[in-house]
């Protein structure tokens, strides 16, 4: 148990990327590389290592007959991981407007979280973190306010920032840009 003041926070970084060693993965590392140069602690869970299936609605979790969730797969390592960090940073690329269809499971499976609390998320800070090939601003006009509304507002957690890394297709083309520097920083100021 963590004595309040003693340590730093804990940031974790969910990685939503079904490539391995791409821009979102980049950009994660650099995010829990400015979070340990402050002091706290990073780490990151890589969805397309994991096997976590979809909600099936069964409300089982709000019944209490899970721990949150009856099914059993990866997930379980998602919830533990949660309940021990102050701060969930999501971060994924940009598939069709929106985040990757591996990160909208981990998210969808958060209900559980919810309904085995009454509806109520843990306190934490939230973070975002998009890797696109299209620049173009109007390319998040969608994910924008599903950030804000649905992982920060309804939530109730604390939103800490975004960065909406345009421009990078390519493994490696984020090295070529500014948001390295910008994703350290923002892990520094979580």
């Amino acid at each position: 148990i963590r004595e309040i003041g003693t340590m730093g926070k804990n940031v974790l970084v969910i990685n939503g990327s079904p490539r391995r060693d791409g821009n979102t993965e980049s950009l994660a590392d650099a995010v829990i590389a400015g979070t340990e140069s402050a002091g706290h602690s990073g780490s990151k869970a890589n969805i397309r290592t994991v096997n976590i299936k979809p909600c099936i609605g069964c409300y089982q979790c709000a019944a209490g007959k899970g721990d949150p969730c009856v099914q059993k797969d990866d997930m379980k390592e998602i919830y533990e991981k949660l309940e021990q960090s102050d701060v969930i940073v999501f971060a994924s690329p940009l598939y069709w407007w929106q985040v990757t269809a591996q990160m909208k499971t981990v998210i969808d499976r958060l209900f559980a979280v919810a309904a085995a609390n009454s509806m109520q998320m843990p306190k934490k800070d939230v973070a975002l973190i998009i890797a696109a090939e299209d620049a173009r601003e109007e390319n998040f006009k969608q994910i924008i306010p599903y950030y804000q509304t649905c992982l920060s507002k309804n939530l109730g957690w604390t939103d800490r920032g975004m960065i909406l890394a345009g421009g990078v297709n390519m493994p490696g083309d984020v090295e070529k840009t500014p948001f390295l520097k910008q994703a350290e920083e923002l892990g520094a100021s979580l």
